[in-house]
């Protein structure tokens, strides 16, 4: 207490100097005469402003500013000795004659400590060590400057006595500056209390998102911070805002000098408030315990820079950089040592827990867990293990930070897959093993049904189009996206949202437009074999309104010239009805490039959602939730071998091995959740010697064949992959080849497994299929 005492004080000495050094510049521009300086110190000012930069000094000029230094010094000594004679001589004749030479004294004695701060910078190392240290020279310094902060005390009481007759004078001759201050304080302070009163309704209100926003913008994020210390910037702004205003009138320029403290005070506390909100977002760890800790050391670290940040802003701008400021500047880096050995200590307990000693760790970080508790050594081993916790924990956040990005986590998951086959390898196959083919592999892993789990996957994308198709007005949508991404589910997810229309469910059929007809005259209620124009009848003078969803609308566009004909007589038919019937399509990415590039900019729909590639977290949720956990022998991820990762460490193998597995499984379908699916049911294996299912990596096709075909060959494979479906004879029209050479090619890639015939129909193999896609789209002959 006594030691907290005896700072306090000094701060407060240190303060009065400021109030002085800012008042007396002030003093000196106001009177009639301008008060100078000794003849003595100006020669030493002139002298040292004729020094060059220190970049440019010799040996010789060197030896010259140490000389300089000394005289400075002694003349510093001598003028300290007449200050306190003329202060003592004002005390006993208070006259305006002596005043000026006690003002003259001390304007005399700031030149000559500025200039020994010059000098000081200047000087040799040998010299300013000496000076600056804890030697015989440096403890003689200190005390003059001590004296001189005792006598610039002394000279501020009687300043301050001066300046408060200004006030008083200035007051009686004419009031309206003090009225015209107080009015802006009350206003300042009416807008203040305002704002404490309503600030958190204001944040709260600006903080809501609108109906249509997903995340939050930029400005929003700020708010979050600004919200948590709205009241001491509040405050800040406020006094800042007080002292300048108090600081404009006559007599009182002295009080901006608080300035400084306030700003270092609420700045601090508008620091720990950001500082733990920041914590707060990102920290995975809402322990009470943890939090208290964590509060404590930014306490202890902020309010220490604060305190001692005052002091040397204040030391530095009343007596300069001298050997007081020195001295304090090496004192607080001992205070700092101080406060981190206790900050240390503090967390001993945490950093240590069983769970941290419980990770894998390197040598030294063991050699820190066994010296935990010996004497002389327990603040060194703590001090390392968090060192080796926050680099962990900092790799950790970093990774989960990039991992937000596709491209990271694509390679990340590449390297990875990498590795879990290299190891795989080195620890030899199972004879054991076999796969769990054909139907079976279905008891394990489930088939989707109505009622599997739904994954909140495109739920931007429904918003979009639900603005088009859920109002009252007639509209026409198209859903595009890569085979198997997940439109027929968004297009029942649309059809039960529907509540003003009847809602019609359709699957193109393989034959087109013609076949459509017959289907949607169905669902109409009309006969089978109702015409275009009999359906465009019902539909107009129907008083229901229909919702149409149509999936699988590829298979009215074909890849060739004309090959748009049944998906725009489609679109005429619906725009034609003039009732407010509303449809939306699902048409394959790859076909609806073609469209895009036929259309160009002419308007055929209202509106066109692209469905995105799935994320990481949404294949692996997908997977899990089609896991059958209700069967006597699951499927288990162990003795699957895979490498640890940073943002892995604190689960256990079985769920390091799914996690892993998942991400494997989603970089390799570029998140298609079909073919993310079907390869997690083949690698499922069983285990004949216990009968168990496990998982192991599966074997991605692959033929480097496919990469140095000819372009024809490419071109009919691409047919393929847009048509869905598609006989030797429709290949032909949309490449331009002949039957031949089509047939041909067909049986060379049926040779390799690279697609199967249905009814006389070629279709790409599931197997095969991501495998030719990515080599379609590398060959720019297909938009994934």
């Amino acid at each position: 207490m006594t030691t907290m005492t005896s700072v306090l004080r000094f701060i407060l000495s240190l303060l009065l100097i400021q109030a002085f050094a800012v008042h007396a510049s002030w003093e000196q521009d106001s009177q009639s005469e301008p008060v100078s300086i000794s003849p003595a110190a100006e020669e030493l000012s002139a002298a040292v402003e004729a020094l060059p930069d220190p970049l440019f000094i010799s040996d010789a000029e060197r030896q010259q500013i140490d000389r300089l230094l000394g005289a400075t010094i002694n003349q510093i000594q001598g003028d300290i000795a007449n200050f306190k004679t003329l202060l003592n001589r004002y005390h006993t004749n208070n006259s305006d004659e002596n005043w000026l030479e006690v003002q003259r004294q001390q304007l005399t004695l700031l030149s000559l400590s500025q200039s020994k701060q010059r000098l000081l910078k200047l000087s040799s190392t040998d010299t300013f060590n000496k000076l600056t240290g804890f030697g015989p020279r440096g403890v003689t310094q200190f005390k003059k400057e001590f004296q001189l902060a005792r006598l610039n005390t002394e000279y501020l009481i009687l300043f301050q006595i001066q300046s408060f007759k200004a006030f008083l004078r200035d007051l009686t001759i004419s009031p309206v500056p003090i009225l015209a201050a107080f009015f802006k304080l009350l206003l300042l302070y009416l807008l203040l209390n305002w704002w404490l009163k309503n600030s958190k309704k204001v944040i709260q209100h600006l903080r809501q998102p609108k109906p249509d926003q997903l995340t939050q913008p930029w400005w929003v994020k700020i708010l979050l911070y600004l919200g948590s210390a709205n009241r001491p910037i509040a405050w800040l702004i406020a006094i800042t805002a007080s002292l300048r205003t108090l600081s404009s009138l006559p007599s009182l320029q002295h009080l901006i000098f608080l300035e400084i403290i306030v700003w270092w005070i609420l700045g601090g506390s508008i620091a720990i408030k950001f500082i733990l909100e920041f914590a707060y977002r990102n920290s995975r760890n809402t322990n009470k315990t943890i939090t208290a800790l964590r509060l404590s050391t930014i306490r202890y670290y902020v309010w220490s820079i604060i305190v001692t940040g005052v002091i040397l802003q204040l030391a530095q701008r009343s007596i300069g950089q001298g050997t007081i400021y020195h001295w304090i500047s090496n004192l607080v880096f001992f205070w700092f040592a101080l406060i981190t050995i206790l900050v240390i200590h503090k967390w001993k307990n945490h950093v240590f827990s069983p769970s941290n000693e419980q990770l894998d760790a390197p040598l030294a970080i063991r050699w820190a867990i066994n010296n935990k508790n010996s004497f002389g050594l327990s603040i060194i081993a703590t001090a390392i293990m968090m060192g080796w916790l926050l680099e962990r924990s900092t790799k950790q956040y970093i990774i989960a930070s990039l991992s937000n990005y596709a491209f990271f986590s694509q390679a990340l998951a590449y390297l990875f897959r990498i590795e879990v086959a290299k190891q795989t390898q080195n620890n030899g196959g199972n004879s054991n093993l076999v796969r769990v083919k054909k139907d079976e592999v279905f008891q394990y892993i489930l088939p989707g049904r109505e009622d599997s789990e739904l994954i909140d996957y495109p739920a931007n994308e429904i918003k979009q189009l639900s603005k088009y198709l859920l109002s009252d007005n007639p509209a026409m949508c198209v859903v595009s996206g890569e085979r198997g991404i997940g439109t027929t589910t968004l297009l029942k997810q649309l059809e039960y949202k529907v509540k003003n229309a009847t809602a019609i469910y359709i699957n193109c059929p393989i034959a087109g437009y013609s076949e459509l007809l017959t289907l949607l005259a169905t669902e109409l209620g009309l006969n089978n074999d109702a015409s275009e124009i009999q359906i465009l009848s019902h539909l107009r003078k129907s008083e229901i309104c229909y919702f149409l969803a149509i999936d699988n609308a590829q298979r009215l566009v074909k890849p060739r010239v004309g090959g748009l004909g049944d998906l725009i007589k489609f679109a005429n038919l619906m725009r034609r009805s003039k009732k407010n019937h509303r449809c939306v399509m699902a048409i394959e990415k790859s076909s609806w490039r073609f469209v895009d590039r036929a259309r160009g900019e002419r308007l055929l729909f209202d509106h066109v959602v692209f469905l995105p590639r799935w994320s990481e977290a949404q294949i692996a949720q997908l997977l899990t939730s089609r896991i059958n956990t209700e069967i006597e022998n699951p499927v288990t991820f162990e003795g699957l071998v895979v490498p640890k990762q940073w943002d892995q460490e604190e689960i256990t193998e079985e769920e390091r091995a799914r996690t892993g597995f998942f991400r494997i499984l989603w970089h390799y379908a570029d998140g298609n959740p079909t073919v993310a699916l079907r390869f997690f049911r083949l690698s499922l294996r069983r285990d004949k010697s216990n009968d168990k299912v496990v998982v192991r990596l599966f074997n991605a096709p692959e033929n480097e064949d496919l990469e140095k075909m000819p372009k024809p060959m490419l071109a009919i494979l691409r047919s393929v992959v847009q048509l869905e479906v598609s006989s030797p004879e429709e290949l032909s029209e949309c490449t331009q080849l002949t039957i031949a050479e089509v047939i041909g090619t067909l049986r060379y890639f049926e040779s390799r497994g690279y697609i199967e015939w249905t009814d006389d129909k070629a279709r790409i193999s599931d197997h095969w299929y991501r495998y030719i896609t990515n080599a379609l789209h590398r060959q720019h002959l297909l938009v994934k």
